[in-house]
């Protein structure tokens, strides 16, 4: 299985020419009241932020799919280029929320246009959630701080 995550990694690198520096398991939220999302992976690379949301073939799922008919049976693919990104908000979680909220804490990118989106208007909102223990979140952050820097 480590051999299987391996080579996807390092064919993911060849196929897009960037370097992975971060990545999670996490869910795209195509509205702010959206209570769940698409489940995908969330790739930082050295060059862009990524969303990639492949539906599942299991029998489980399908049975879900038809009952819920606003999920896409298409794989979502969102890429943000570094450049693009304007700014990270992750709002602040008190004691109650970590405890009684979801597990996965969400986090929202404003970027220049870049596909698939919340809001119009030349600047859009990508809301997402991710597994806490990935370190993706500091990985942004710091990549957020850096595009400040610039």
């Amino acid at each position: 299985m480590a051999d299987e995550a391996a080579e996807y990694w390092s064919a993911f690198e060849k196929e897009t020419g960037e370097k992975v520096v971060a990545r999670s398991i996490g869910e795209f939220y195509r509205a702010r009241d959206d209570s769940s999302g698409l489940w995908g992976l969330l790739v930082l690379t050295d060059k862009s932020f990524r969303f990639k949301h492949m539906p599942s073939e299991n029998w489980l799922s399908s049975m879900f799919r038809r009952a819920d008919k606003s999920r896409p049976a298409a794989p979502v693919e969102i890429t943000i280029p570094r450049a693009n990104i304007l700014s990270l908000h992750v709002p602040a979680r008190g004691f109650f929320a970590r405890l009684l909220g979801p597990a996965f804490q969400r986090f929202t990118i404003t970027a220049r246009d870049a596909g698939v989106a919340i809001e119009a208007a030349g600047e859009k909102n990508y809301l997402f959630s991710f597994d806490p223990s990935s370190g993706i979140l500091a990985a942004l952050q710091k990549a957020a701080a850096e595009l400040k820097a610039e």
